[in-house]
């Protein structure tokens, strides 16, 4: 692998500039169409891998792939194109860059390449599986790494070996036998009796392969390759080995979310046959619509990303666990679903079973392809090439919280490096599925605190008060739950007919539901806190006032995360607007005052670093002027009882006419009231009879003119100021008369 330098430019981009509404380029998918999510996290995208490793353009055609998704490819119908090599190969970079011209030349679209160095290191650090004898462990584990690639040797491009799978596809026999041709016509890789092999253990090839092509009525799965070791003309070589396929065009390419479902899916059913008890399909083509972000990576694309300490300070969402775990199984569809929601552009998915569980088992002690687990087993010593994971862990994920405490119960001891004379170290042991978000910073050395989030489970230790963690290793069934919840009866109506025993396995098994619930639940807070704004709840307050008083508009603003707003909302209200900058996730907005009305408004804030934009609809209502009634005068009473004084205000405009002489009496006019008969008071001023037919009559009254009890008549008083024309007043009159009780 070539040397990184830690201070390389990191080209990856954050979601906040990959991840917008419309097409999305990212050279691991393809241009995807994907929808506005909910919120844009900042969670980056290593682009740069490809060019560190092999010197690839950024349009480059090549794509890695790991072994579990490069065998599930060998299985499939149609023409693919692939790279065999490792970038510590000497002159396979150079060679890949040729490839990827020729490729693109020729009119394909994709060239996988696999590298059977599980590590792509050399010396002590090499799993190289086309040579495993001289992987550093014993000779029982180098057999078992050397049939990962003795299996696809077998099963789909070599002759004279045999793999046969178990029923379960977790397991393989490899045996020699000569009857067994992949390869009829000028084989690459010939093991047969007799033959020697075109292909060396150490040369890196090109090829075009088809899994229904035959020759002669014989398999003859490789239509043409290329020894890009030995043949000194790679493009001209490449650009033939196309035309014999039918030209670049023809090549085909399946995506990680069509390996991701067809093997999640296909492993689910063979451990679990029953949908009713164990449920269905764990993956639809629904899981695809806004981009499927789940992306499996080789380990040294991990250590790639791992290192990346860029001006930027990038950061990433990482998953542990493969397709062969069925705990991992029962939450991918919803990891890749908050993904989506959040805008993150790639979860990277790192699986710790090496070959995906497809040769020897999966997390056994009995497999040294699992990585996470102790470099001796039992009495073996050197049986686990334990430091792929343990210096992961110890250089990179030093905060690392995991279930099991390393000093009173299981943890991963390990050789660092991978040499035996260095004294072991020990580092906790996680279990999968395992999400982080990490962030490596921008210091010589990685920081202490690189996992910024992680889910899993927190609880209290009743006898300690300590916190004591779970990850979240639940079941397909129980995440989503099926019918049966994985039970081997069906649960009654009347569940008073199930046995004791019955009853308790249900209750246990809803108890595991309910812990299922809490996964997703907490996975919609490890999304909803990654970096970037996150989602908030808005309270809006809009008191009732009554005319004459400014309203006010309160907003506060809250989430799970401690962030605090730093923007500016507006409160858009009877066509103006009020900017007020929040301060501690709140706002006061005054407003001017307003007749009596209901007036519909919003909040708007356009979103910061902090908090993502929302807005917030309400209703404020303005009440008409209070109609207070006169206070109750302490004398006016008459044996005892009280009166209350009905005052009704009276506004006349009228034209005074001079000719017309003043009668004897007169009655005022007025809408919306009763008009009482009442004698003028005296007045040097004009009497009411002495005024013209009124132009206009508002009346406005006050309380109700009752008395209480019994007592004497209390007076109704009508008062106003008259106004003639022009706005000339003539003065104010009084009228009283006395009322019945009620």
């Amino acid at each position: 692998m070539n040397a990184l330098s830690p201070t390389r430019r990191f080209a990856a981009k954050s979601a906040a500039s990959v991840v917008v509404a419309g097409a999305l380029a990212v050279s691991a998918f393809g241009a995807i169409a994907w929808s506005s999510p909910a919120r844009a996290a900042t969670v980056s995208v290593d682009a740069t891998y490809l060019s560190d490793a092999l010197g690839l353009p950024t349009d480059t055609v090549v794509e890695t792939v790991t072994y579990d998704r490069f065998q599930w490819l060998l299985q499939q119908p149609g023409q693919y194109a692939f790279l065999i090599g490792s970038a510590s190969d000497a002159g396979f970079p150079a060679k890949a860059v040729q490839a990827d011209a020729a490729a693109k030349a020729a009119g394909a679209a994709k060239i996988y390449w696999y590298d059977p160095n599980l590590t792509g290191l050399t010396g002590i650090q090499n799993l190289n599986t086309r040579v495993p004898s001289e992987i550093n462990l014993v000779a029982a584990s180098q057999t078992i790494f050397g049939n990962t690639w003795k299996n696809v040797l077998g099963q789909y491009l070599g002759n004279g070996i045999k793999s046969v799978p178990n029923a379960g596809q977790t397991t393989a026999t490899i045996s020699a036998d000569d009857t067994v041709i992949n390869d009829a016509d000028s084989p690459a890789w010939d093991y047969r009796t007799g033959q020697t092999a075109a292909v060396s253990a150490t040369d890196d090839v090109f090829f075009v392969y088809d899994k229904d092509h035959t020759s002669a009525g014989s398999a003859d799965k490789i239509v043409s390759w290329v020894n890009l070791t030995t043949n000194a003309d790679v493009p001209g070589a490449i650009g033939t080995a196309f035309t014999a396929a039918g030209g670049g065009v023809v090549i085909d390419q399946l995506s990680q979310f069509e390996w991701w479902k067809a093997s999640a899916n296909r492993k689910h059913d063979l451990a679990y046959t029953d949908d009713a008890r164990y449920g269905g399909d764990i993956l639809t083509d629904a899981d695809n619509a806004d981009g499927w972000r789940v992306k499996q990576i080789t380990y040294p694309e991990l250590v790639h990303l791992l290192k990346i300490n860029d001006s930027s300070n990038p950061n990433f969402a990482l998953l542990f666990g493969g397709t062969w775990c069925h705990n991992t199984r029962a939450v991918i569809k919803d990891i890749n679903a908050q993904a989506q929601a959040n805008g993150v552009g790639v979860v990277y998915n790192f699986d710790l079973v090496l070959d995906g569980g497809t040769t020897n088992g999966a997390n056994s002690g009995t497999n040294p392809i699992h990585v996470r687990d102790s470099a001796n087993s039992g009495t073996t010593l050197n049986f686990r090439p334990s430091w792929v994971y343990g210096d992961v862990v110890r250089t990179y994920l030093k905060n690392l919280v995991t279930e099991y405490d390393p000093n009173t119960g299981s943890r991963v001891s390990y050789y660092p490096g991978g040499n035996l004379t260095v004294f072991p170290d020990v580092v906790r042991k996680l279990q999968v599925p395992f999400l982080i978000n990490y962030q490596r910073d921008t210091g010589a050395s990685p920081s202490s605190t690189s996992i910024k989030r992680q889910w899993i489970q927190q609880n209290t230790d009743a006898s300690t008060g300590l916190p004591t963690f779970k990850e979240y290793m639940s079941e397909w069934w129980f995440t989503h739950p099926s019918a049966q919840l994985g039970l081997n009866f069906v649960i009654p109506a009347d569940e008073s007919t199930l046995t004791s025993a019955q009853a308790t396995q249900l209750s246990q098994a809803r108890a595991n539901a309910a812990f299922g619930a809490d996964a997703l639940a907490k996975l919609d807070v490890f999304f909803g806190g990654l970096p970037g704004g996150v989602a908030s709840t808005q309270t809006v307050t809009a008191p009732a006032v009554t005319v004459g008083t400014a309203p006010t508009v309160t907003l506060q603003i809250a989430n799970a995360y401690g962030k605090v707003a730093s923007g500016t909302a507006t409160l858009s209200i009877d066509g103006l607007n009020y900017p007020v900058a929040v301060d501690q996730n709140a706002a006061v907005f005054t407003v001017a005052k307003l007749p009596a009305g209901t007036y519909p408004f919003t909040v708007t804030y356009p979103g910061d670093a902090q908090v993502v934009a929302f807005t917030k609809a309400g209703t404020l209502t303005v009440n008409p002027a209070a109609v207070v009634p006169p206070a109750t005068s302490a004398g006016n009473t008459s044996n005892g009882v009280t009166s209350k004084v009905r005052v009704v205000t009276v506004t006349v405009t009228a034209t005074p006419k001079p000719s017309v002489s003043p009668g004897p009496s007169a009655s005022p006019k007025a809408s919306a009231s009763p008009t009482p008969s009442a004698t003028p008071t005296p007045s040097p001023k004009p009497s009411i009879a002495a005024l013209p037919r009124p132009v206009g009559t508002q009346v406005q009254a006050g309380g109700e003119g009752k008395s209480s009890g019994s007592g004497p008549l209390v007076p109704l008083a009508i008062g106003g100021t008259l106004v003639g024309a022009g706005g000339l007043a003539f003065g104010s009159y009084r009228l009283g008369r006395r009322n019945p009780l009620g």
